[in-house]
């Protein structure tokens, strides 16, 4: 017998696909925690401050370059296309949408 994946399966199937990289994790926790929209490249900073678990000052600026490009590149995108935030390429804008709240929550129950 075939089965077929109900709406909350699907649901829940794309939000663990959204969050499987961690910089995607780093970009919702930090949306979710500020609530609002932000630079780009203050995004990258605060991700990087995570993934290094430093002060950005101590991070080298081409590690937070790297980090800034795979976003701009790969990850914001994957966000956008997942309805999870918008990106303004001409102002290099991110700002989170509605379905921030259920990633940052479905991010809590896993860690």
């Amino acid at each position: 017998m075939e089965t077929h994946p109900t709406d909350e399966t699907r649901s829940v199937t794309d939000a663990f696909g959204l969050l499987g990289h961690r910089y995607r994790r780093y970009a919702v926790r930090t949306l979710g925690e500020h609530r609002c929209e932000l630079a780009l490249a203050d995004l990258a900073d605060e991700a990087a401050r995570l993934e290094y678990d430093d002060d950005l000052s101590a991070i080298a600026s081409e590690d937070v370059r790297e980090l800034y490009l795979s976003l701009y590149h790969t990850h914001v995108p994957k966000l956008v296309e997942g309805n999870a935030v918008t990106y303004d390429q001409d102002a290099d804008i991110v700002a989170p949408l509605d379905r921030i709240d259920s990633l940052v929550q479905v991010l809590d129950a896993v860690e």
